[in-house]
């Protein structure tokens, strides 16, 4: 009995850096989403703690810290007029990121309830 309870505690040693490393958002990261999620969508305070935080523990499960970082500068440039926002608009692997946060971003929404 102590070897099993012994190989289940190593296994589950083993699970928890990748735990750690799939939702790893810094603090100030949340709540800056959380922040701005609350004030785009009009919510108050206790519901869009919970409903945003929400969306973005869902984006955290797919983006690590930096691809969510660089998405959002992406997200915020690809309108720039011309020149400025063209690399945004016009580099495959940033269009193909955006896409992926788009789709990501409204499922967590429809997910988490938020209209």
């Amino acid at each position: 009995m102590k070897i099993a309870g012994t190989g289940l505690i190593a296994a589950g040693m083993m699970i928890l850096p990748t735990m750690a490393m799939s939702n790893d958002f810094s603090t100030a990261t949340r709540v800056q989403f959380v922040m701005d999620c609350m004030a785009a969508n009009e919510m108050n305070v206790y519901e869009g703690t919970h409903k945003c935080s929400c969306v973005v523990d869902k984006l955290a499960e797919v983006f690590s810290q930096k691809e969510f970082e660089d998405i959002s500068v992406g997200f915020m440039y690809k309108n720039l007029p011309a020149d400025r926002g063209a690399t945004f608009r016009d580099d495959k692997n940033i269009q193909t990121g955006l896409k992926l946060y788009e789709k990501t971003s409204a499922e967590a929404y429809k997910a988490c309830r938020i209209k």
